[in-house]
């Protein structure tokens, strides 16, 4: 079977056994199980627990051997030491797919690692597809299954984030909230001892409700089988690759018992594959944001409109410095400006429309400047200089992003200023708009739509040469 169909039934059981249910809120199992009945699962829920009659108004039963039906994922938070057993259980059962919550593997030294291959090897003889082990599970907010010990789900979107520590996962989900990002599909693949990175990307790439995958990588076991991965993916790839220096690397093989390896390699293996590089959570999110919700460039040649010659300035220079060009604009362009700006100003890029422009100002040279052949891309900066007020500046580019979609130029913003500009930049959030609070950080999501618009170009023409002449 494909990787798709193998992984199906974990990511979307039509039954679920949970191995250490408790009755204990102490307890993992107690989390997990509370998890999945509060999202409303509305499939079939077995707990497991030899010691109890009933958890939750649930029966339990002692082990999957006594569950009379099918079971498509068993999710194990058990002992480290029991876990060898309850997997060869569940492969006895025909279970289809296994999570193994459970921590002390690989990533505690040579014991945890035999007992590591020793799950793995049952799985494999088996045919069973096994998650983790040292996972925190999964989470689903599209089809409302929380299949992970901690409380919390991510809100619903368009981008699926894997990563191989738990924690951190919670972490990136509690920021994507704050920012109003939407998330897919949550995968926490833990010590990647049968199920790895390569694996999900085939099973995301294949995803309807998915259009970016966003990862947090300490390591790779199989390099070849993820750049083939990463490759076959017709979707944008952002990654972290954590570990990339000594002290970093040491602590990654402690963490999830990874091996991370040279630091230059992963950059040039990236490169090959195209898969655009972030170096912490902020930067993931901003690129996964504008890859999901805005066209790739079609060129590095960026428009920059701001309500302040500094702010205009700065977004110039970053642009420039990351290999993104500012370009003069036509004389056309310059002509149509020119009745909407007042004598203190140049129509130029970066083009400052002052202090004292209001929405039309800003929605008029947005759209002529988006009209201009030298422009690929767009960014509007908005100061909070406290003559307009900052809604009127959310609604010209809101306006811009509805109105110039045929266009396929991305637009993001930056909006710089305090307490009630941060209250209108959520209604930027919620209409998926990339919005940034720096001139760095809007710099570096439009090179990175120029990257992915680069990357397409790459496919187009790959695919030409392979389609045979009629």
């Amino acid at each position: 079977m494909g990787t798709v169909e193998d992984l199906r039934p974990i990511f979307s059981p039509k039954s679920i056994a949970v191995i250490g249910a408790s009755r204990s809120p102490m307890k993992i199992g107690y989390e997990i199980l509370q998890n999945i009945l509060v999202q409303g699962y509305e499939g079939k829920v077995f707990p497991i627990n030899p010691e109890t009659p009933q958890i939750m108004g649930l029966k339990t039963q002692p082990s999957v051997l006594a569950v009379k039906e099918d079971i498509d994922l068993a999710i194990i938070a058990v002992p480290a030491e029991f876990v060898p057993k309850v997997v060869s259980e569940c492969a006895r059962k025909k279970v289809k797919g296994v999570i193994v919550i459970s921590s002390g593997f690989a990533e505690t030294g040579e014991r945890g690692k035999q007992l590591e291959d020793e799950i793995t090897e049952i799985a494999k003889k088996a045919g069973m597809r096994l998650i983790g082990p040292n996972t925190l599970g999964y989470k689903d907010p599209i089809d409302s299954l929380d299949a992970a010990f901690v409380f919390g789900m991510p809100m619903a979107g368009e981008i699926a984030l894997i990563s191989q520590s738990g924690a951190l996962c919670i972490g990136m989900i509690n920021y994507a909230n704050g920012e109003h990002i939407g998330l897919s599909r949550v995968i926490s693949v833990g010590n990647k001892a049968d199920v790895d990175d390569g694996d999900v990307i085939d099973y995301l790439a294949r995803d309807p409700e998915t259009k970016v995958i966003a990862m947090y990588i300490e390591g790779i076991k199989d390099g070849r089988k993820f750049l083939d991965s990463a490759k076959r993916c017709a979707k944008p790839i952002v990654a972290i690759k954590a570990g990339r220096t000594p002290a970093g690397s040491a602590a990654a093989s402690t963490h999830t018992g990874a091996l991370s390896g040279s630091d230059v390699v992963y950059d040039s293996a990236f490169k090959q594959v195209h898969i655009q590089r972030a170096y912490d959570v902020i930067e993931l999110f901003d690129y996964a944001r504008a890859l999901a919700y805005q066209p790739p460039a079609q060129g590095n040649r960026v428009g920059i409109i701001s309500n302040g010659g500094g702010a205009g300035i700065m977004t110039a220079d970053w642009c420039e410095s990351i290999g993104l060009r500012v370009p003069s604009l036509t004389k056309k362009t310059a002509d149509a400006l020119k009745p909407h700006l007042p004598p203190i100003t140049s129509a130029r890029n970066p083009l400052d429309v002052t202090g004292d422009a209001r929405f039309h100002r800003y929605y008029a040279t947005g759209a002529i400047m988006l009209s201009d052949p030298n422009i690929d891309s767009l960014v509007m900066t908005c100061v909070h200089a406290g003559i307009a007020r900052p809604r009127e500046y959310v609604g010209a580019v809101i306006k811009l992003v509805e109105e110039k979609r045929n266009l396929r130029k991305p637009i993001v913003a930056c909006w710089v200023g305090g307490p009630e500009t941060d209250e209108v930049v959520q209604d930027l959030r919620v209409k998926n708009i990339p919005v940034y609070a720096s001139a760095s950080r809007a710099a570096k999501a439009v090179k990175c739509l120029t990257e992915e618009g680069r990357r397409l170009e790459l496919v187009g023409k790959k695919k030409q040469k392979e389609t045979p002449a009629a």
